[in-house]
């Protein structure tokens, strides 16, 4: 429950030169810089690394925070991509 309501309510807007969006909310994801972001994280990409292991000659490179899928085919890309999008 804290940590829902640490993650949960956050605002941000976006600088651009001298220039600052109107305020929107982040309704997913972690904050970036905090302590917790790279364990969340990684729990996270963790069970999509395991997905791919079901997609026979489909690889899934990790680094930091960039995913590269690796499929024979696109067609078999595409059912990686709908298979994370469901999750």
């Amino acid at each position: 429950m804290l940590l829902e309501s640490w993650l949960s309510g956050c605002y941000a807007c976006i600088k651009w030169a001298n220039v600052w969006s109107c305020v929107f909310s982040i309704e997913f994801g972690v904050k970036q810089g905090s302590v917790l972001s790279p364990f969340l994280f990684s729990i996270y990409v963790d069970d999509l690394a395991k997905q791919c292991l079901s997609f026979i000659g489909s690889f899934i490179v990790l680094y930091a925070d960039d995913i590269l899928l690796i499929a024979p085919t696109v067609s078999q890309l595409q059912k990686l991509l709908t298979n994370y999008e469901s999750t």
